[in-house]
């Protein structure tokens, strides 16, 4: 049986945890990687909060995998550019690459 005590103090964790669990994508970080072998972003493509700052030209294809990991993508090809639809439930993006995995150009909407 939980007392009165222990009631308080879940429920008072709950209110303090809770919007940190429920961030989800919007919490994606440069630095959570699914691609181990990707070489990390220098510092200049990111943010003082750690994200990652997409840029044309720049950015390579294994650092936008690891920076949309968490979202639905879906692959696109269009003549030797290759690229993703991805989208998060809030957010849609579109990335697309040029024959040697470097952001050629995107979208998010």
């Amino acid at each position: 049986m939980i007392n009165m005590k222990s009631k308080t103090l879940l429920i008072s964790a709950l209110l303090t945890l809770g919007p940190l669990l429920m961030q989800g994508c919007s919490s994606v970080r440069a630095l959570d990687s699914v691609d181990r072998n990707c070489p990390a972003p220098s510092k200049d493509q990111l943010s003082g909060k750690g994200f990652l700052i997409l840029q044309e030209g720049v950015t390579l294809k294994c650092q936008v995998k690891n920076y949309t990991h968490k979202m639905s993508c879906t692959g696109i090809i269009d003549g030797n550019d290759e690229g993703w639809a991805c989208n998060n439930g809030t957010k849609s993006s579109v990335f697309v690459f040029d024959e040697n995995g470097i952001l050629k150009t995107f979208k998010v909407y």
